[in-house]
């Protein structure tokens, strides 16, 4: 009696296209090997890598906004935020450029922009503090700066009111000082110009300190000056 032998309907893949196929995967695929090859590749690098392109805007925009912050004088007037600031925008672009040696498979440059937009908002931050203690700083100066002149204007005109006497010897001696720290009161106008208020704030202090030293000197030429001069420093 002769065995029964069973029945594939679809022996074949071509055969199973024809029979086998109820979703119409066998018509797709038909369709699918008849596209070019280069158009297959380009297709399926272009799925891979769609979301992988690299941030060049956004680095461009964060250069832009740490260069603007540099340039507001964070370097000084918010120097701890402006190297921390530094620091993120050093890591932000380590990442960018080790992603663009990674695989095309599996780059991804998300954390990259993450970093970058982080930078952006940041840099907006320590230009707007570097600019409001810029401004403090500069009227700290001018005050400083007219209290120093306040100070050596007063000492000239009572050192100018001393009769010679006896003590000419150290008449001449804080003449020569007062000659001095008027020197270095211009100095002080002129770091101000150039918007270096800090060290212009710092001399104008150190300059009202020896103008008023200065002024107990000229008491100890004459009794007369001490009501005068002590008012000065009540003043001051």
């Amino acid at each position: 009696m002769p065995v029964p032998q069973r029945h594939y309907p679809c022996k074949s893949f071509d055969v199973w296209r024809s029979c086998g196929d109820k979703n119409g995967f066998g018509m797709k695929w038909r369709g699918f090997r008849q596209l070019p090859i280069p158009f297959v590749a380009t297709a399926l690098m272009g799925a891979l890598t769609g979301c992988a392109q690299p941030p060049i805007e956004q680095l461009a925009a964060a250069k832009k906004a740490v260069e603007s912050a540099q340039a507001a004088g964070a370097a000084e007037y918010a120097s701890e935020s402006l190297a921390k600031l530094e620091r993120e925008f050093a890591l932000a672009k380590e990442e960018f450029t080790g992603q663009e040696h990674v695989f095309s498979i599996v780059q991804s440059f998300s954390d990259a922009e993450e970093l970058l937009i982080k930078v952006q908002e940041d840099a907006r931050q320590v230009e707007a503090t570097a600019v409001h203690n810029k401004e403090m700083a500069k009227t700290a100066a001018h005050t400083m700066e007219q209290e120093a002149k306040q100070i050596l204007a007063s000492a000239k005109r009572f050192m100018s009111h001393r009769p010679i006497g006896p003590a000419r010897a150290s008449r001449t001696i804080i003449e020569q000082k007062l000659t001095g720290l008027e020197k270095r009161l211009r100095a002080v106008g002129q770091l101000i110009e150039h918007e270096d208020y800090l060290d212009a704030e710092m001399q104008a202090r150190v300059l009202k300190e020896n103008g008023m030293a200065v002024s107990e000197q000229i008491q100890q030429l004459s009794p007369k000056a001490t009501g005068a001069l002590g008012q000065v420093r009540q003043r001051s």
